[in-house]
Order: C-alpha cells, then structure tokens, then sequence
C-alpha cells in the first residue's frame, strides 16, 4: 500500500540523516560508499511505493463495487437505504396477489429502510411475462415479485410455452407468502354428492374450470386421475367467480377452488365441501377429510407430488445474482412484516391468510417436484400444453 512505502521512505531518510552526521564527524572514509547506498535504497522504495500506487489504482476500478458492497455489509447498513422498490404483481389490479402486495408494501417500505415501494402489475401468460422480465431485471435486490408458486413450477415441469427458465438457478428465492390450500365442492342442493366417496362412485360428473394453465384445471386433471373419477371438464368460465357460480347452480357437480376464496358459499350452504387437496386439514373446515389420507393405491405417489405443487402457494422471487447479505436482508425483512400482527389481522379481514415460509425451504419442495414421478410430469405436461 502507498501509506506503507511512505513510511518505509521516512526510515529511510531518518537514517541518512544519522548516517550524514556520522560522516560529518569521521571525515570523508566511506562516504562515498555510504551515500550510493543510501541513494539506491531510496530510489528502491521511492519506485515500490509507485509500483504499489499504481497497482492500487488499477485496482480501484475494477473492484469498486465490490469494495462499497463489502463496505455496507460490515457496516452493517441496509442495501435499501432511499431506495425505490419494485414490487412486481404477476396479475392484474384488484384481486388477491394484489391485494396483498399493496397492503404489505408500507411495512416493507418501512422495514427495509427504503424511499419507496411501488406495487407494478405485470399480468399476461398465467404470470410467465412478468418471470421473464424478472429473470432479466438488474440483481440489486430492488426488484421482486409476487407469482403462484404451483403455476410457475407446473410451468416448467409441463413445458409450457415461455416457461423454458431455470427456477433453481435463474432467481433468488426469497419465500412463500401464503399456502393456498385448495378445496373440492358440489352443489349444496346436491343430496347424492354429500362425500368424496359419493363423487369417486357417481358417473358422468361435470367439473367447471377457467381453462388449460388455470389452477382449477390443473386441479381437475389430476384429481380425476388421482381419484378416478368419471367427469367431463367443462372450461370456458373467466375466472374463480364464474365456476363458483355455476356450481351453486348445479349447471356443473364440481369445481374447486382456495378455501379462504370458497369459505362463504360454504358456509351459506350453497356448497358442500367434500375434499381438502393437501396434506392436512384446512383450519377453516377441520371435518373435511384430506387428500393425503384416502387410500390411492398406486396412485399415492402421484398425490404426494400434487400436493407438493399446492404447497408452493404464493412465492416472491426475484432475480439471480443479488449480493447474499442483500437477499438475506430482503429475506429477513418478509419474515420480519409477515409476522407483524397488524398486517396479519388487516389480510385475515380481507380472507387472505398468511402462510410464511423462506425461500431456503421452498427451494428444497421445488426439486422435490422437479424430481416427481412420470406419472406426474405426464400429467402435468397435459395440463400444460393443452390448447
């Protein structure tokens, strides 16, 4: 370093001084001798404090970013300081996702210390637009979005068309918001579908869905199988609201749809639900029993994968690359908010509850899924690539 070469130089003048007074006193033996000496050591150190600073220099450039990275990290500071983040919706205006992103950002924006954090709505492809653009987005931590888990990973095990990214390597993962568990109904004015044994027995069901890439399709394909149920898929309903509709009814004997989204007809008794499609009872309709626990024969495996799928619910990712101390940060501050009593309270209100869990543990039933049986894969690529 340049300060070190200075230092060796001030020694080395120190004992030129000395040597110069010794000579002074002794006459002229070895001056000649000494002084050389002397001249040479110093123009050694005078050219390896140039050769230091030189390099130093050199070095400032290519290296500082990483420095201030370094810097903020032992510091301690937050990444996020005045900054404005982008918290990307892969859906339109008005509905759960956004719901939620816009009622979490002023405790974000608070917890990470940031300026600002805009809620943006990307919606297009079942959310494959706005991964793409997030894959591609600058890796600083300010820009994350909020996707369903179960349509992104069903995406790229069932080929769909856009979907050809790398979820394990191509974004950072930082959680899931929410679990989404799923519920199965038929019409509440249906006294010979009471039970999933009553629908697995019946003939010539009809199961209302948005159409290939939905959730509700997704559902239907696998649960017949699973469940070897005899139904006809009919699609063409725009949404959530319109199967509901149509099971209530009767136009169709099934549908399914998120137990917080379904919970009131249910309640009402304009559906009855006969199937949780998880692993565990939904604490809001604890006496409907639960896929995991049927016996499905060889088709068990099968299930457990679907499950896994359900269980990846609402995540945030954002892109690859993000300095570890940043995303650890961006982590800990979604755990942080998610925790907040008042912002959960303020979600339950709105029949959106919340599920978190971090991006480390979902990475981990995202590969499970990756590596599901080809029983499932099948499946999924025909939910995927129908249409």
């Amino acid at each position: 370093m340049i300060v070190k070469a200075k230092r060796r130089l001030t020694l080395w003048m120190a004992l030129l001084a000395v040597l110069a007074l010794v000579a002074a006193a002794c006459g002229d033996d070895g001056d000649t001798e000494t002084d050389t000496a002397a001249e040479d050591a110093s123009a050694e150190t005078e050219e390896a404090a140039t050769e230091e600073g030189a390099t130093e220099d050199e070095g400032t450039e290519d290296e500082g970013e990483d420095a201030a990275t370094e810097a903020t990290q032992a510091s301690g500071e937050s990444c996020f300081d005045g900054e404005t983040v982008t918290f990307v919706v892969s859906f339109d205006a008005g509905g759960g996702y956004d719901l939620i992103a816009r009622t979490m950002a002023p405790y974000l924006e608070e917890e990470l210390g940031a300026d600002e954090v805009i809620v943006e709505n990307e919606p297009g492809a079942g959310g494959i637009l706005a991964m793409r653009n997030l894959q591609a987005a600058e890796p600083d931590g300010t820009t994350f979005g909020f996707f369903t888990g179960n349509g992104m990973v069903g995406s790229v095990i069932g080929g769909a068309e856009g979907a050809d990214f790398n979820l394990l390597e191509d974004f950072s993962w930082v959680g899931r918001v929410s679990s989404n568990p799923r519920v199965l109904s038929t019409p509440g004015s249906s006294e010979e579908l009471q039970t999933i044994e009553d629908v697995r027995a019946a003939e010539g069901l009809k199961y209302a869905t948005a159409g290939p890439g939905a959730n509700d399709y997704l559902d239907a394909t696998i649960m017949t199988e699973i469940l070897g149920i005899d139904s006809e898929l009919v699609t063409g309903y725009t949404g959530s609201s319109e199967t509901e509709l149509a099971l209530t009814t009767g136009d169709v004997q099934l549908a399914s749809g998120t137990v917080g989204s379904r919970l009131a007809a249910i309640e009402s008794g304009d559906h009855n639900s006969v199937l949780i499609l998880g692993g565990e009872p939904a604490e809001e309709l604890p006496d409907v029993p639960v896929l995991l626990d049927l016996d499905l024969g060889e088709m068990a495996d099968v299930a457990e994968s679907y499950v896994n799928l359900q269980e990846m619910g609402r995540m945030v990712w954002a892109p690859a690359g993000i300095p570890e101390d940043c995303l650890n940060q961006l982590i800990s501050a979604f755990g942080t908010v998610l925790e907040n009593e008042t912002l959960i309270s303020q979600l339950e209100a709105a029949d959106q509850p919340i599920d978190w869990a971090p991006g480390d543990e979902m990475r981990e039933t995202a590969q499970a899924l990756l590596d599901a049986p080809p029983e499932f894969q099948a499946l999924m690529e025909e939910v995927y690539q129908t249409g």
